[in-house]
């Protein structure tokens, strides 16, 4: 990087720290991680940039690398976050060994969710399948089954609803 844009860098580096500090810390919500964030920016900009390219606008370039490596690290975090998850059911799992009598109480649970589900009309369990099992979005099972968004949602809480009657009642705490 040529001397002057160096110092054009450092200027903004310098000059934009407590801005960029700011936009970095909007987005991951902690401050000492955006000052680290933004020395970070600094740092990157400042070994990655290659002499033959001009750097135009150095404060919106600045900023915008603040900004991605601030949503890159909320990225990160939230994948981490859900392979913690993941980990601590693995955990309980494995720490709470199924007993005989649980795993006939769950398999009865689960044998009354099939009737109930068998029960329903045709529209709302597949409505339902096509939520749970597929994954599909309201707007996809309302075009789907030629029905509205609104209506998709109410077949599909109405399968919930039947779930939870039949759970509610075959539960001996109730």
């Amino acid at each position: 990087m040529p001397a002057d844009e160096s110092k054009c860098v450092l200027d903004v580096y310098l000059s934009y720290r407590h801005r960029s500090v700011d936009l970095a810390a909007s987005i991951v919500g902690c401050r000492a991680q955006a000052e680290d964030l933004v020395h970070d920016a600094f740092v990157k900009i400042a070994l990655t940039h290659r002499p033959e390219l001009e750097i135009r606008h150095p404060l919106a370039y600045f900023l915008q690398v603040v900004r991605r490596l601030a949503i890159d690290t909320m990225r990160q975090r939230n994948i981490r976050k859900t392979s913690d998850i993941a980990d601590q059911g693995l955990e309980i799992l494995l720490a709470d060994p199924l007993t005989p009598e649980l795993h006939t109480s769950g398999r009865e649970e689960l044998d009354a969710v099939e009737q109930a589900l068998a029960a329903l009309p045709a529209r709302t369990r597949r409505a339902f399948e096509m939520k749970r099992f597929e994954g599909l979005k309201l707007r996809e099972i309302a075009i789907a089954l030629d029905i509205s968004v609104v209506r998709a949602s109410q077949l599909i809480n109405d399968a919930l609803l039947a779930c939870q009657n039949v759970l509610d009642s075959a539960d001996p705490r109730t």
